[in-house]
This record gives structure tokens, sequence and C-alpha cells, in this order.
């Protein structure tokens, strides 16, 4: 693997948080190892999300700097979703020697039941998080932006709302002008992050310069980050991801592209943005 956010080997002064599921921690995990339910819900941008948000996140930079130790390691059954959400948050937070580990569970170690499960509180206040955009954020510059769509074909083309648990009468579509890269084409068939050179060479199939603002959304804000942290290391210079993402955006008044209700009759699908065609799909 030569992905620099990548680390397959734990020391002994790491830093340890596990992001599998809460019940698989308390059974086993590696010893002292931090678990932070936070991780795995969704959140808007709106002014309370965002408090609900950079609460906790602030909590566990300050966790990390109190232990003193110099490099945190995230992991969770491979280089999922919730491992690289929190290792792209804590990068943006200024805690850059944040990495993912980089192999499958179960992994070499000292292993006990976890015990150091912590809700942190929500903020009285929020700083902006730098690489996080929000809502009226993506309403000023939505027709400067390169957007990329981090979830299934399914979803992006109005079929799913989302791809766990859809439920019926929910709104299915896409942000105007997103162009899809679906997470798990990510992964090879051994469910490892595909080289950097097979990134690289796909990415040069879409019409995107490193240069300009990029940003990425899928349903909650959570599969946009493994692509975000991928972009940054492949040159991209100002890569974001809309926190509020499919889930907020779909509850405004806001332009939409391929609508339709699930479960329900297709509706009408908003008008696309400065171009007038629907993007590309890989």
């Amino acid at each position: 693997m030569n992905w620099s956010f990548l680390k397959t080997e734990i020391e002994s002064g790491d830093f340890l948080i596990d992001c599998r599921s809460q019940s698989a921690y308390e059974e086993e995990t590696l010893e002292g190892a931090y678990y932070y339910p936070f991780v795995k819900k969704a959140f808007g941008s709106d002014p309370e999300s965002q408090k609900k948000l950079y609460g906790p996140l602030l909590a566990v930079v300050q966790e990390i700097q109190k232990s003193k130790k110099t490099r945190v390691i995230v992991f969770d059954e491979g280089m999922g979703m919730f491992s690289t959400r929190l290792v792209y948050l804590l990068r943006c937070m200024g805690i850059k020697e944040s990495y993912v580990l980089g192999k499958k569970w179960p992994v070499e170690g000292k292993k006990q039941p976890g015990n150091l499960k912590l809700e942190p509180p929500i903020a009285d206040k929020t700083k902006p998080i730098e690489g996080v955009v929000d809502k009226p954020y993506m309403e000023r510059n939505l027709t400067k932006l390169q957007i990329f769509d981090a979830r299934t074909m399914d979803e992006y083309e109005g079929r799913l709302p989302r791809l766990t648990a859809p439920e019926e009468g929910t709104l299915c579509g896409r942000l105007p002008g997103a162009f899809l890269w679906d997470w798990r084409n990510l992964y090879d068939g051994e469910a490892n992050l595909i080289e950097r050179s097979v990134f690289k060479k796909r990415l040069n199939g879409f019409p995107f310069m490193p240069e300009r603002p990029t940003v990425i959304y899928d349903y909650n804000g959570a599969r946009s980050c493994l692509l975000a942290l991928m972009l940054r290391e492949a040159g991209y210079i100002d890569v974001s991801t809309y926190q509020g993402s499919w889930f907020e955006w779909r509850k405004s008044n806001l332009p939409k592209q391929a609508v339709s209700i699930f479960g329900g009759k297709q509706t009408t699908a908003a008008a696309p943005r400065a171009g007038g065609v629907d993007r590309k799909k890989v």
C-alpha cells in the first residue's frame, strides 16, 4: 500500500481508536483503544448540528493532546468509512499524525474487552473545521465547484435515498452537477485500497483540475472522507467534504437532479446547473 495516510504497524506509544461496532469493541479490542460513538452519526451543517460534531471532535483532540502521544492510529474491520472519516476530521482539526490502520481485523496485539467508550459533550459554541463545508457554502458556490458524489449508482440515479435501510416516501436524487465516484470502487477485489497510481489514472478521466475547489458528499458525510484523503494525496489543493450531504440537502428547497420518491411515483427532476446536462458517471 502506497498511501501515506495508512500505517500497517502499531507502535507502543500510539493513541488507538476503534471504529468497529460497539458490540465488537466491548467484546474485544486492542489494549488501551478508545471508542467514540459520535463518528457513526449523521450531522447536518446548521449551527446546532455543527456543535454536536465539533464538541465531541474537540474532546477527542484534547484527549489525544493530554495523552502526550504523538501518533494516532484508527482502525475498524478494514480500511472503512468510519476509520477514514475520523482520520480525515482529526487532520482537519490539526492532528496531522493521524492514520488509518492498513490491516483487516483481527490484528496482532494484546487485547482486552473495550472499556474506554467516551461520549464527549456537545459544544456550547463552534468554530469552522478546515476541510468541512456547510449548506450555505454549497449554495453560494454550487456552480463553481467540482463535486464528487461518493454514493452508489442507485443513489446517484435517484433509485434509492440511501444504501442501507431506505425508508418509503424518502426523497431520492443528487446535487446538481455532481460526478459519481462510487466509494466501493476505491477498493480492489480483496477489499484493499487501490494503488495510488491506479487511482490517479482513473482520476484523469474526470474533467477536473487539481487547483479548483473540490467538494465530496454522500448520504451522511462518512463515505466521502476516504475519497477526500486520497484526493489530497493525489495533489488536489482545495478538497472539502460537505458534512450535511444528501441527508441534509434533500430536505431543502435547493436544486436537485434525478429526483424521485422512494417507493412512490417518479417526479420531475430539477434543472441542472450551468451546462444543462447530467454529469458523467463511473
